[in-house]
């Protein structure tokens, strides 16, 4: 029984994660916040109508990949609470509290940016009510409740915040998900499979009923993928596909630039509908590969070009930031050309990402590794008592 229950012995004889694998890892994430950028900045920083004529090469530049955030996020914070709740120290309150410094190192100083930015720049367009109620949504990480009961109340430089607050918002259930089903890894499956369904339908219902923008921004209806990389992390417990790792990876990638390819041929929404499905389901394969890998293979030596993992690193920041520079330089250089605009946005956002990441992301990270931690002696007394008990 004790297997079944994946006691720490059990754990223990696992290998550790590879730095090949890692860096595989950081560099899907730094793929994903280029298209991210690239999305987002159509229109604003250059004109999209040259590109929009190209079929296929045109999908890159349509959205739909910050999916892959959701799934690597659910799958690195659901592995790390596996192995908490295989060594006896699971602590949801002190999850929580890790989250919000994780990510209020970045959060607070956009939001008060933004508001003296507000106060300082005269061709601010927004009202001080919508300045003061988005950064409070924000910071609250509420952001897709405003943007679904108010939208002309939430200025759009922060709109892209919606993702952190779904995001933040399934992070407080799975805790108590994992709490319940987490020593039951078969039924924690399960469980996670039949909420992904849920959520899926449910999308497909909104889509249908209220449009594309609550079906885009709520919890219930994007919860699907943040969920899809749980189950990623239980079936990485198992040890699923570990034999055929690299030729998931290689399929997932492979399946993943088709089907950005072609995703403007298929309609504005079809993000939400059966190509997200495709989409996510395909992440998840990646994802499952690069867990499992125990050598390098070529598409993961090709995820770990240094630039791919340093963006991947720094995609919190890069991320937070790009949407309020584009949409700053945007209403500054009306008069200039694209080029000009491009490049210096571009590079304020790679100096404000550069600096973010270095005096606030990795001072957080390393402060977290010696703080909100359970203690040695805690923690050698829970691994003591669950192999007791197993």
């Amino acid at each position: 029984m004790a297997a079944a229950r994946y006691s720490p012995t059990v754990t223990e004889a696992t290998p550790a994660p590879s730095a090949t694998r890692i860096a595989a890892l950081d560099g899907l994430r730094g793929a994903t916040i280029v298209l991210v950028v690239v999305g987002h900045a159509g229109n604003l920083l250059w004109p999209l109508d040259s590109i929009n004529r190209v079929p296929l090469l045109r999908g890159f530049f349509g959205g739909g990949a910050v999916g892959v955030f959701f799934i690597v996020g659910g799958y690195i914070v659901t592995r790390g609470l596996l192995r908490e709740l295989d060594r006896g120290t699971y602590d949801p309150v002190r999850f929580y509290l890790r989250r919000l410094v994780r990510l209020g190192v970045q959060v607070i100083p956009l939001a008060v940016a933004i508001v003296l930015i507000h106060f300082l720049d005269s061709t601010d367009p927004y009202t001080t009510r919508a300045t003061t109620m988005s950064a409070a949504n924000m910071v609250t990480y509420t952001t897709n409740l405003q943007a679904t009961n108010d939208l002309l109340s939430t200025r759009a430089d922060l709109g892209h915040m919606w993702y952190l607050s779904v995001q933040q918002q399934v992070y407080l259930v799975l805790p108590l998900i994992l709490l319940v089903f987490g020593r039951r890894r078969a039924a924690l499956g399960v469980a996670l499979a039949e909420l992904i369904v849920a959520s899926a339908a449910w999308r497909f219902h909104v889509v249908a009923t209220d449009g594309w923008i609550p079906a885009t921004v709520s919890t219930a209806t994007r919860a699907d993928a943040v969920l899809l990389g749980s189950l990623v992390a239980v079936l990485v417990s198992y040890g699923v596909a570990k034999r055929y790792a690299a030729k998931a990876l290689a399929v997932g990638v492979l399946a993943l630039l088709v089907l950005m390819s072609i995703l403007k041929e298929l309609g504005p929404f079809a993000y939400l509908e059966t190509w997200g499905l495709f989409y996510s389901g395909f992440a998840a394969l990646t994802v499952l590969g690069i867990a499992q890998l125990d050598r390098a293979s070529v598409v993961s030596r090709a995820l770990s070009t240094p630039a791919l993992v340093w963006l991947g690193r720094a995609s919190l920041a890069v991320f937070i930031w790009h949407l309020p520079i584009f949409m700053l330089v945007e209403r500054h250089t009306k008069a200039w050309t694209w080029q000009p605009r491009a490049i210096t946005a571009l590079f304020l956002l790679a100096v404000v990402s550069a600096v973010t990441h270095r005096y606030l992301d990795e001072p957080a990270r390393r402060w977290l590794q010696t703080h909100l931690r359970p203690n040695a002696a805690q923690a050698e007394q829970a691994t003591l008592s669950t192999k007791a008990s197993s």
